[in-house]
C-alpha cells in the first residue's frame, strides 16, 4: 500500500488537473450509523512514520485503487516545500470521498509548483522556496453523512503565508459532496431562523479574540452586516461529531482570515449545535443528529 510519496519538481510538472465533482441535487437517505495563531511549522519528516516510497508520478485518484492512494505527500527541494496528509479514517467510507480530497490536493500542488517554478525562472534573485501544507481530517460521521475539514496553508514569497480551513459535507454511501441546504426542509427560511444564533456566536468569539466583552454590541452589528443566510448556505461547512455516540452534534462554519476580521484575528470556526436547527432537518436526517458538538483541535490554533 502506498502511504507516502516524495516528488521532485520535474515530476510534479507532468501532473494534469482533473475535473471537480458536482454536488448532489438531493441528499441520500441515511443508512445505518457509521461510526489565529501562526500556522504550524512544516517539517520534512514523514508524518506517517513509515518507509518513504519514491514515485514517478502522483497517482490519478480517478483511476487508482483506493488502497494505493497516498496518505501523505512530501516535497522538499529548493523550489517548493510541501507537506500533505490525509486522515486514514477518510478512506473507510465511499471511495469517491477520499478520491475527491486527494484530487483537490493534487490540483493545488500542481498549481503552486508551476507558479513557483515560473517565478524562480523569471526572478531568481528574489525567489524564496514556496510552501504548501494541506491536512484533511474526518470531523464526524453518522447516518450516511460525513464532515471533513481541510487545513490549507500556502506561502508564495509575501510578508507572510495565508491559510484557511475548507469544510465539506459528504454522503458516505456515494461519496457525493453535499450542501448544507440538502439537510433542511426549507433551506432559505430554515437558515434565516438560525442567523440570530450564528451572529451571536460570531460576536462572542470576537469579544474573546479582542479581550473586550464591552464591544459585544459593536461586534454583533458587524456580524449582522457581514454574514447573511445566503453566505452560510454557500460557505465552507463541515459536520462535527457529537458527545452522544453514533450521532452528529452539529455543523461548523469556517471563516478564513480577512473574511470577517483582520489577519491578526485569524480564522473563525462557528459551531452550530444540532439543538439550534434540529427542528428544520429533513425527516431522513432527524435521527442522525443529537447531543452537543465535540471540540475539534485545529492546526491554526496550535501553539
Amino acid at each position: 500500500m502506498m502511504r507516502s510519496l516524495i516528488l521532485s519538481v520535474a515530476l510534479l510538472a507532468a501532473l494534469g488537473a482533473c475535473g471537480k465533482k458536482t454536488p448532489a441535487d438531493a441528499a441520500p437517505e441515511p443508512a445505518a450509523v457509521a461510526d489565529a495563531g501562526a500556522p504550524p511549522a512544516m517539517g520534512a519528516d514523514d508524518p506517517a512514520g513509515e518507509p518513504v516510497e519514491t514515485a514517478s508520478v502522483l497517482p490519478d485518484p480517478q483511476t487508482t485503487d483506493i488502497a494505493d492512494l497516498p496518505r501523505t505527500i512530501t516535497v522538499d527541494n529548493d523550489t517548493l516545500k510541501a507537506d500533505i496528509s490525509f486522515d486514514e479514517a477518510i478512506f473507510g467510507y465511499a471511495p469517491a470521498m477520499a478520491m475527491d480530497v486527494v484530487e483537490d490536493a493534487r490540483i493545488r500542488l500542481t498549481a503552486i509548483e508551476e507558479d513557483a517554478a515560473a517565478y524562480k525562472k523569471a526572478e531568481p534573485q528574489y525567489f524564496h522556496p514556496y510552501g504548501l501544507k494541506i491536512d484533511w481530517k474526518l470531523t464526524g460521521a453518522a447516518g450516511g453523512l460525513a464532515g471533513l475539514e481541510g487545513f490549507q496553508y500556502s506561502y508564495t514569497g509575501g510578508a507572510h503565508g495565508n491559510y484557511m480551513t475548507d469544510g465539506r459535507i459528504y454522503s458516505t454511501l456515494t461519496g457525493d459532496q453535499l450542501r448544507l441546504a440538502d439537510l433542511f426542509t426549507d433551506p432559505a427560511a430554515d437558515m434565516a431562523a438560525q442567523m440570530n444564533f450564528i451572529h451571536d456566536a460570531i460576536a462572542k468569539q470576537k469579544t474573546i479574540a479582542a479581550n473586550n466583552p464591552g464591544a459585544y454590541a459593536t461586534f454583533l452589528g458587524e456580524a449582522k452586516d457581514a454574514v447573511t443566510a445566503r453566505d452560510v448556505l454557500s460557505g465552507e461547512i463541515s459536520l462535527v461529531a457529537s458527545t452522544e455516540p453514533g450521532k452528529l452534534g452539529g455543523y461548523v462554519i469556517h471563516f478564513a482570515p480577512y473574511e470577517i476580521g483582520s489577519y491578526a484575528e485569524g480564522a473563525y470556526h462557528i459551531a452550530v449545535p444540532q439543538s439550534a436547527f434540529h427542528e428544520f432537518l429533513k425527516p431522513a436526517y432527524a435521527d442522525v443528529f443529537g447531543g452537543e458538538p465535540e471540540d475539534i483541535q485545529r492546526p491554526d490554533k496550535q501553539n
